[in-house]
């Protein structure tokens, strides 16, 4: 386990819901920016580096 402070944090979420008359997918995507972020170990699942532009 490794417990991580983080700087600069993107948090994004992805949700999928169902329209109930006509049954289409509604997908949403929200992001949150968090300054600091401390993870305990035991939470950890994936960290991903920012993806490059240029």
């Amino acid at each position: 386990h490794l417990n991580m402070i983080l700087g600069d944090v993107e948090e994004i979420v992805t949700t999928v819901e169902i329209d109930d008359e006509t049954y289409e997918e509604i997908v949403r995507v929200s992001s949150l920016t968090i300054p600091f972020l401390f993870v305990r170990g035991d939470g950890v699942i994936l960290v991903s580096p920012p993806l490059r532009t240029a």
